[in-house]
């Protein structure tokens, strides 16, 4: 078991065994060859490239590629680790950005986005995909976003991640397996609001979603035709604004649920027996970060512009003079939307409007 470093201004002729003797590319690290039980340390910036997966990990010994948000085993400064289907952060470039093609393969700590409308940011197909873990991910997609396009996954572990975009965030199709043992936890999952599109979509049995936040999505949870005995279950989750199903199912006995809110949903089940302690009340979130932000905090927000966006200093018409917090223009125009691009923010709470309160209503997932 090895450790490899892979990080901007590294060369992929070096032998990535050590932060000074870094590989340049995730497919540099890759080729190296990895095996199983290999760990690859990726530190700060953008990786325009799909990382394709070559060989496979081992139960108990996968393949690891960690995000060093933290700076802690790369770079020592940190910062978003990206991996993008773009070449200019305006029209993709590539179908996904991730090929994970193989099985046992883990991925921790990315910030992963594509605006290809057809497929996944990880990505398989034709193959039943053993193993995958995804970490402390956030997920930008205009498809999909871990979408297994033509068969099913076993042993997937999702958790800790933010998911947004348009088609969905997990999606699995293909012949039904049972016993499958996926597991999704501690996720939120938004803006999926596209027609008929659904923020988790499972066609095999045995998995389990727990601690869970949709909202603004057209479905929540949605599973397919089962084998016989087989279901999932779906437990104290949050279910907010679905425009459709928060539960679909084709038939009665495919999802049990307990212990689940649905608020300001126009179906709660469908197909799918009442949970006996969920409940149906209003969903109310915390909004101190919102009175930080407009009190003259420096908090940066889940609504704030990427440095990488291409909507920053585009010129606009008759643009407010301060945006929501309060900031002038900042450079050559007026951002749109409600917030003015500012480099210097934090994912902490300023001085403004609420002391030294660290307020991180999405986690720390590098927005």
């Amino acid at each position: 078991m090895a450790t490899y470093y892979v990080g901007i201004g590294g060369n992929d002729s070096n032998d990535g065994t050590s932060w000074s003797s870094r590989k340049l590319t995730l497919n540099g690290a890759e080729d190296i060859p990895v095996a199983a039980g290999d760990t690859v340390y990726v530190g700060p910036g953008t990786y325009r490239e799909t990382l394709t997966c070559d060989v496979s990990g081992s139960s108990g010994s996968p393949i690891s590629y960690i995000g060093d948000y933290d700076g802690s085993h790369t770079d020592s400064v940190g910062g978003v680790v990206r991996i993008t289907g773009s070449d200019n952060d305006l029209s993709y470039a590539r179908n996904s950005c991730i090929r994970a093609f193989k099985n046992y393969r883990t991925f921790i700590g990315f910030t992963l986005d594509s605006n290809n409308p057809n497929y996944g940011l990880i990505y398989t197909a034709d193959y039943d995909n053993i193993g995958l873990t995804v970490e402390r991910c956030a997920l930008y997609s205009q498809s999909y976003c871990i979408k297994n396009a033509n068969r099913t996954f076993s042993n997937l572990t999702v958790r800790n991640c933010y998911f947004s975009g348009f088609s969905g965030g997990i999606s699995e199709g293909g012949t039904t397996i049972d016993n499958a043992n996926t597991l999704i936890e501690n996720c939120i999952f938004t803006q999926f609001a596209g027609n008929g599109h659904t923020a988790i979509v499972i066609n095999s049995g045995g998995a389990v979603i727990r601690n869970c936040t949709f909202t603004g999505v057209n479905k929540g949870v949605s599973v397919g035709t089962l084998n016989s005995g087989q279901y999932i279950t779906v437990n104290n989750c949050l279910f907010n604004c679905v425009y459709n199903a928060a539960l679909n199912s084709p038939a009665l006995g495919f999802i049990v649920e307990d212990y689940n809110n649905f608020s300001r949903v126009e179906i709660a089940r469908q197909n799918v027996a009442v949970g006996a302690h969920s409940k149906t009340y209003f969903t109310y979130f915390d909004m101190r970060w919102f009175f930080e932000m407009v009190n003259g905090g420096s908090m940066l927000t889940p609504f704030d512009l990427a440095s990488y966006s291409q909507l920053i200093n585009v010129a606009g018409t008759s643009p407010t003079a301060k945006d929501i917090r309060g900031t002038a223009k900042i450079g050559a125009e007026r951002e749109w939307g409600a917030f003015e691009y500012d480099s210097t923010l934090d994912i902490e709470a300023g001085s403004g409007g609420g002391g030294s309160v660290k307020i991180l209503p999405l986690g720390r997932i590098g927005l």
